[in-house]
């Protein structure tokens, strides 16, 4: 045995992806761009009540809708123009755990396709990104749909009609207000005990400058899984199906640019 002690030691103005043992890199304010994305969007209205048990309290809820939306995202930059899918769900929210007044969207769960854009990536700020077998968008003329599953096991179907075309004029109308707020919160357990070590809301600024645009009309339909079908999302989805779908408000399709700020990401006290 040598008794000689490691020479690893981390340098604070860095930034460091798990195993950080391996290095880190100077921080700087990153602007991350996703080249080519088709978005299905669909909103619907739910129980007030029944959706405020998945909000914290530090966010007001400002109208009882869950939006599910799709997103085939390629020519992803930090991918060296790769590409992966994602279904993300949110409800619109006000930040209340101080003056700021912000207004956005509060992430319930994002679901991504590959591992890579999962670990390291926004749940580092709090998005809550997990795993699941996401198809690619398919049509038959202007019907357009997509499935989500785990091991062989549908538990999300998004369903769009795609309608007329946004004008020029409206689309360049829709672009001028391109930023969204994403809110998250940042969960890390204690080791060996209940409790957590960290545990904060954060906001994640991103935005999508849209080339087109379909309105349309579109529906979600959840299927609960099992716990033997999906031992550690079982929760996650169940609690999703059981929040009644009153109607569906809204639905859409586009293609675009998305930027995630990354450099513009931070704790909300």
């Amino acid at each position: 045995m040598s008794g000689k002690k490691g020479k690893f030691v981390f340098n604070e103005d860095f930034i460091y992806k798990m195993p950080a043992h391996f290095g880190g890199d100077p921080f700087h304010p990153i602007r991350v761009v996703y080249g080519d994305n088709t978005v299905i969007s669909v909103d619907y209205e739910t129980d007030e009540d029944a959706l405020l048990n998945y909000i914290p309290e530090d966010f007001e809820l400002k109208e009882p809708v869950v939006n599910v939306q799709y997103t085939n995202c390629r020519d992803v930059d930090w991918m060296i123009g790769g590409e992966y899918r994602l279904i993300q769900v949110t409800t619109p929210v006000k930040y209340v755990g101080n003056s700021e007044g912000l207004e956005g969207v509060y992430a319930l769960v994002v679901w991504e396709n590959k591992t890579c854009p999962i670990i390291g990536g926004r749940e580092e700020d709090g998005v809550p990104k997990v795993f699941a077998d996401i198809s690619s968008e398919r049509h038959l003329e202007n019907h357009w749909f997509v499935a989500a599953s785990y091991e062989q096991f549908t538990f999300l179907r998004i369903d769009l009609q795609r309608g007329d075309e946004v004008s020029e004029e409206n689309l360049t109308e829709l672009n001028k207000n391109p930023k969204i707020n994403l809110f998250g919160w940042r969960y890390l357990p204690n080791l060996g005990k209940g409790g957590a070590t960290l545990s904060h809301a954060t906001l994640y600024p991103q935005e999508m400058v849209l080339k087109k645009m379909w309105i349309g009309t579109g529906s979600v339909e959840w299927t609960g899984l099992s716990y033997e079908q999906h031992p550690l999302q079982t929760r996650i989805i169940r609690s999703l199906e059981a929040l009644p779908i009153r109607r569906f408000t809204s639905a859409s399709m586009a293609q675009g640019i998305v930027r995630l700020n990354v450099g513009d990401s931070r704790i909300l006290p």
